[in-house]
């Protein structure tokens, strides 16, 4: 039981929260649980800014998190300031301190851009009102994903901007293995299934939220794949991603198909993204970098 406890623990350092601010407050349908909080995500190429597409409830208090546990660093609004035109001065604090807390004009969903460089945050009402968003991303994790099993380093699916109820990973590089998706972080490092979609138990082409049974969706080849779900059909599509295999391999004349092995020799059914493989195609023998 020790040995299991660790395990879990290890998978879910709440300070591997790089890519994700959190949004806290009775504004939002999970007030000030941090186990249930949605976080606003960034990409590699603008770290500093956050977005996401969230329900929030008029005059009630909402504030960002950079760790999902209090006494962190935490954003809010800049003393004094206010929302014009959906702009909004942001400052940094703790614990309540140093910032004062935010709110917007109107219940709605609300398009939410947090510049962390710029201290500042925009938030305007999302042209899609037809039902309430409740999480701003979604995470895949599991023996498929680059990370494992490390909860908060979760794959992230990002929300479409103007279908915020769908979320797509892009084309990201998958290893042989399995995956389910975590809903909120900091719940999911609980393992409690509320916190976890899982494929759909009748259909594997749906997703199932806090399902009985620890179901898991498979990818049999590694390689590059987009992922996409919809949460209003409760859809998941799963596809290799256009491009994906080996790149500048000279073609030999038999038109002979692909094997691939590792370096040291060893056969694989097909090679993941940055690796280095043997390939050989009839008498052709390469050794390349898959792009």
């Amino acid at each position: 039981m020790k040995k299991t406890v660790i395990a879990l623990f290890a998978a879910c350092s709440l300070s591997a929260g790089a890519g994700n601010l959190w949004i806290i407050g009775p504004a939002t349908s999970y007030g000030w649980s941090t186990d249930d909080a949605t976080a606003l995500l960034s990409t590699g190429a603008e770290p500093d800014v956050y977005t996401g597409t969230l329900y929030l409830k008029a005059g009630e208090d909402f504030k960002f998190m950079t760790v999902p546990d209090f006494g962190n660093t935490e954003i809010g609004a800049a003393p004094d300031a206010t929302l014009v035109d959906g702009t909004i001065a942001l400052a940094s604090g703790t614990d309540d301190s140093g910032y004062a807390k935010l709110q917007v004009p109107e219940s709605a969903n609300y398009a939410i851009t947090v510049n962390t460089a710029a201290m500042t945050a925009t938030m305007v009402k999302s042209p899609y009102q037809d039902s309430e968003i409740g999480v701003c991303g979604l995470y895949m994790v599991g023996s498929a994903m680059p990370e494992g099993w490390d909860v908060m380093k979760g794959l992230p699916l990002y929300q479409d901007p103007e279908r915020p109820y769908e979320y797509a990973s892009g084309k990201v590089a998958l290893n042989a293995g399995t995956f389910k998706i975590a809903r909120e972080l900091k719940g999911a490092c609980s393992w409690d299934a509320r916190y976890w979609y899982f494929r759909d138990a009748d259909d594997a082409s749906k997703v199932a939220l806090g399902q009985d049974g620890d179901l898991q969706w498979e990818i049999a080849d590694a390689g590059n794949y987009n992922v996409n779900v919809n949460l209003n059909t409760s859809a998941i599509s799963i596809a290799k991603a256009a491009g994906t295999g080996i790149e500048s391999v000279e073609a030999d004349a038999s038109d002979a198909p692909a094997e691939y092995y590792t370096v040291t020799g060893i056969r694989i059914p097909a090679p993941a993204a940055g690796q280095v493989c043997i390939v050989k195609r009839g008498t052709k023998v390469s050794k390349v970098l898959v792009k």
